[in-house]
């Protein structure tokens, strides 16, 4: 449904998209991830035709958008960054031209309007002036407009910004629930947005595509990076040079226990796929006390900044 081939954007000198490549399905939900900066936005407007790649194949629903951006427009409902909303109107209003815009035929206009204004929890502002609506509500009704005509694809830049936690699991339902059969690809720079909503990842920074996985795979691929967490007590710089020794371990880190503890935390970091703890527990055992010995799975935080936190400043914006 959705399809970049070698995508680059450049802006005058400045390339904020290097060579994007990448798939959606029909009945798939996926998460743009990244830093703020990292071309998100770009790559959302590039597929909704608001702006053209400067090289690449940009594809959805079948529709090449350098040629044939008109009708792929029919089969997309977007979600910008700022919602486009007119001030001057009202909730029912804005809505019925929205759906006017959109082709939505006159005799459908009514069950139209009350599905997207159900979903998105809008009846109690249906008849309020716009300019009237908390940022909560705009962002709904944000949503509200890219859900009108049953687009098949639903494009959406940061949808949950701006809301309260109760409206966004609100939201969050609303958009399981629209890609149980239609295609969905989101922004967001928060972890918990893609873990929660999302059946693939992918991790996005300086307009580079880093990674694109299940959660579950970027954790799998992300093994040899796994922590193995101690207490121990023992000196510091005898800790390091046990362990540093032992098969699989990659760096250690000693840092004082908590408050009146006399046992240092220790932190391996291993790149194995075999299990490090029995040989870091001998190295340890049998000359300090050995109060804690756990092997952390790396959460998909851990993954996040395995891509992006090493890479430094001086992000592009996009």
């Amino acid at each position: 449904m959705i399809t970049l081939e070698s995508v680059s954007k450049r802006y005058g000198s400045k390339t904020v998209i290097h060579e994007l490549s990448f798939t959606v399905g029909r009945g798939e939900i996926v998460g743009l991830l990244g830093p703020n900066g990292a071309g998100k936005t770009t790559t959302l407007r590039m597929l909704a035709g608001f702006t053209a790649a400067t090289s690449g194949t940009v594809t959805v629903d079948g529709c090449d958008m350098a040629t044939d951006n008109v009708r792929a427009a029919r089969a997309i409902g977007y979600l910008p960054e700022r919602p486009p909303l007119y001030d001057t109107l009202n909730v029912a209003a804005y809505l019925r031209f929205v759906a006017r815009a959109k082709g939505v035929p006159r005799a459908a206009l009514t069950a139209e309007l009350e599905r997207v204004t159900a979903a998105c929890r809008l009846e109690e502002v249906f008849h309020r002036e716009i300019c009237q609506l908390s940022k909560g509500y705009r962002q709904r009704l944000g949503l509200a407009q890219a859900l009108l005509g049953a687009p098949v694809v639903l494009l959406l830049d940061e949808p949950t910004a701006a809301l309260d936690p109760a409206q966004i699991q609100e939201t969050r339902k609303v958009i399981r629930a629209f890609g149980a059969e239609h295609t969905v690809l989101l922004s967001t720079h928060i972890l918990q947005e893609v873990t929660l909503l999302c059946h693939r990842v992918a991790i996005i920074d300086q307009g580079r595509l880093l990674a694109i996985d299940t959660p579950d795979g970027l954790r799998a691929a992300h093994e040899q990076a796994q922590v193995v967490a101690l207490q121990v007590n023992g000196p510091a710089a005898g800790l390091r040079e046990a362990l540093i020794g032992v098969d699989g371990v990659a760096a250690v880190e000693v840092a004082a226990g908590p408050a009146g503890a006399p046992a240092h935390a220790v932190t391996c970091r291993v790149d194995t796929d075999a299990d490090p703890a029995p040989g870091i527990a001998r190295a340890v055992a049998g000359r300090w006390d050995l109060h804690r010995l756990e092997r952390r799975r790396p959460a998909l935080e851990d993954v996040f900044l395995h891509y992006v936190g090493r890479r430094g400043p001086g992000k592009e914006a996009a």
